[in-house]
């Protein structure tokens, strides 16, 4: 496999030893690089490619899981701030709030968002949609909060039988949790 470093422009092949992949255009039957980057000719394709110097930023998309913080708790709706893509090691390039409405928070009838989440939660939720702005859900088992904050003490809520509590003040509160609350594998994000 050869490669080297190209800028965009610069002629990498023709159109009749390679066919233009990843990153290249073809010009006049010259195959050309789109971006900076690495080239490499993919040999089991028979195509020119180009890949990124660095990784591009994360666009936000339907169906993404992402890691959000909760900013604001209202009747109707959850405001958050999304902070992470899953499985993507790059900052979010597109806007990062986004909603929750209260009947995409759970299988069930729900009366209150606040009731669910708090201010300063951090929540595994779904993209489901991304334009006009960003809306959430958190219905199936393995979306909901997977860190919460005790509201008198601001001290790690901890799972028992019962619901959460904290260990500092006592406090005991209700969240809707993901099914692996305080179980986190950060190397998972």
């Amino acid at each position: 496999m050869k490669q080297k470093l190209v800028l965009p422009g610069d002629q990498l092949s023709t159109s009749e030893e390679l066919l233009p992949g990843d990153g290249t255009f073809e010009e006049n039957g010259i195959i050309r690089a789109a971006r900076i980057g690495t080239y490499i000719v993919d040999e089991k394709h028979r195509t020119a490619e180009v890949k990124p110097a660095s990784s591009t930023p994360v666009l936000l998309k339907r169906g993404d899981i992402v890691i959000a913080k909760i900013t604001m708790a209202k009747t109707t709706m959850i405001i958050a701030e999304v902070v992470h893509v899953t499985g993507k090691n790059r900052s979010i390039s597109s806007d990062t709030d986004a909603t929750i409405h209260v009947k995409e928070i759970a299988q069930g009838f729900i009366k209150d968002a606040s009731m669910e989440y708090k201010p300063e939660d951090y929540i595994r939720a779904k993209v489901i949609q991304v334009k006009p702005s960003v809306q959430l859900e958190t219905k199936e088992r393995n979306f909901g909060a997977i860190k919460a904050l005790c509201s008198k003490c601001r001290h790690p809520l901890i799972k028992k039988s019962n619901g959460l509590e904290c260990e500092n003040c006592g406090n005991k509160e209700h969240r809707r949790i993901a099914d692996d609350y305080g179980n986190l594998d950060i190397k998972n994000f």
